[in-house]
Formats: C-alpha cells, structure tokens, sequence
C-alpha cells in the first residue's frame, strides 16, 4: 500500500453520460474500490450538479459509497428538440483541485473532456498528475491524445468487465 496521499476529481456528469451512451451498466461501488485499491486515492471528490432535492437518493447512494460530493452549481434545463439537463462543473472542478493542492501527492482527474487539458498539464508540469481516467476512448478530447499524457492516460472503458455491476 502506498504511504500517498492520491485525491480524485470526477467530471460525475462526464462520467454518467459517457458510461450510459454505450449502454454500460457502470457500478460506482465497483469505481471507488478501484480507485482506492490501484490508485491509492484517500478522497474521491465527485462534482455534480445538484437539483431542488439536495437528498436525492442518487446523492445519498454515492455519499454511502464513498465519495465526497461537491453539489456547488445547480442543474440547467434547456430545449433543444429535447430537454437537456446539465450542470457544468469543470470551473468547480478546476479551482478546487488547485485549492487542495498541497493537500495531496497526486490527482487523479476522471473525464475526458478538453476543458481539463491545462490542468491536467499544469499537474503534470508540476509532478502532480497520478492519472487522467477518461470513460472511452471515443469521447476523449484530441487534446489529451497526444505524446505528453501517453504514460498518464487510461480508458475506464477497456476495464468495463471490472467496473460493471
């Protein structure tokens, strides 16, 4: 066991939608023993919009689990043909991933979205970045694609059977 101290930052709305896309039957119990048990991580700080119910039984399910939610922003609905319900999180994510800073060894940022791409860097820069766990392959940014993150990324999705309920 490693002596780190490793926090997560979960995109949770990233990873909710890309794992539902390909109709994966994605188990959060599962997510969080792997993240303790391989990656040695003491927080996994999960940011997620929050709706009227801040009880909601999804939100005390993923508390139960373990995870630390940040519910900071409420979600938006828009319509576009369809009602679309989102909640950005990846500001909040950002900020406090750098206000903990000196509070762990490394961080692990689970998403795949580009709009991480300069805080991932910075963490790397600065011997900082544990991993960056995008859900697929397909909705990963071109940005992360390329030869400065090759030893640092990894595809929840080539470990489905492991993470499925």
């Amino acid at each position: 066991m490693s002596n780190k101290t490793n926090y997560a930052f979960i995109d949770g709305q990233n990873l909710h939608i890309s794992t539902s896309k390909f109709d994966w039957n994605f188990s959060y119990e599962k997510f969080i023993i792997f993240l303790k048990k391989n990656l040695y991580i003491e927080k996994a700080f999960y940011f997620i919009g929050y709706t009227e119910n801040r009880n909601c039984t999804r939100y005390k399910e993923l508390r139960r689990i373990g995870f630390t939610l940040c519910l900071r922003k409420p979600v938006q609905r828009f319509i576009y043909g369809k009602i679309e319900i989102k909640a950005n999180v990846d500001s909040n994510l950002i900020t406090h991933s750098l206000i903990k800073i000196n509070k762990y060894d490394k961080a692990v940022i689970v998403a795949g979205d580009g709009d991480y791409y300069f805080l991932a860097k910075y963490l790397l820069r600065n011997n900082k970045l544990h991993r960056l766990l995008v859900p697929c392959k397909s909705d990963c940014s071109n940005l992360f694609k390329n030869n400065i993150f090759r030893n640092h990324i990894a595809y929840l999705s080539r470990m489905k059977k492991t993470l499925e309920k």
